[in-house]
């Protein structure tokens, strides 16, 4: 759509058909590309998509380490800027609840995830992705059980390493 604002490489193309292809039979994706191929580029070509068609009956939430997640709202920012983000960050998140609604996407983080699970149980999400998605590798992780009970139309896992040290890994990020 034209609110997108960027140019994808002819592979990043083909992820943003599949994630299209798998959410029209309502299927969730792990998008396991090598660091730096654009990952993030897709997921917002994907989410400006969405938008565009009308299909964002509720926030994108986007589950992503600390670090990242200045990452993210400069991202959103540079190629889908009139996407509405929320951060669900710092000690004064709670204030930030509230905006969730006439938002498009809301971030949070793996360390968070389980301290606002009342909040964020409770809602309903269009897509609910997970960033760097090998921080669920344990599966009795208590970010995992939160993420795991998510309600969303999709569910994305984006890791450029799905499989660290065992295959129960894997299977973390697919429950």
């Amino acid at each position: 759509p034209e609110s997108f604002k960027a140019t994808l490489r002819a592979y990043q193309s083909d992820g943003v058909a599949w994630l299209q292809a798998l959410r029209e039979h309502g299927l969730g994706a792990v998008l396991a590309d090598d660091m730096g191929l654009g990952k993030t580029v897709q997921l917002l070509a994907h989410v400006a998509i969405e938008k565009a068609a009308g299909r964002l009956t509720a926030p994108v939430l986007i589950v992503a380490p600390t670090s990242v997640v200045p990452n993210w709202r400069a991202e959103i920012a540079r190629f889908v800027p009139d996407l509405r983000a929320v951060s669900l960050t710092g000690a004064d998140r709670g204030s930030q609840f509230a905006k969730i609604g006439s938002a498009d996407v809301a971030l949070t983080t793996y360390a968070l995830l389980p301290r606002d699970a009342d909040y964020l149980l409770e809602r309903d999400w269009s897509i609910a992705v997970l960033d760097e998605a090998q921080a669920i590798k344990n599966p009795r992780a208590k970010a995992g059980a939160v993420a795991r009970e998510l309600r969303a139309g999709q569910r994305l896992a984006m890791t450029g390493t799905p499989i660290e040290n065992h295959l129960e890994e894997l299977w973390s990020i697919y429950a």
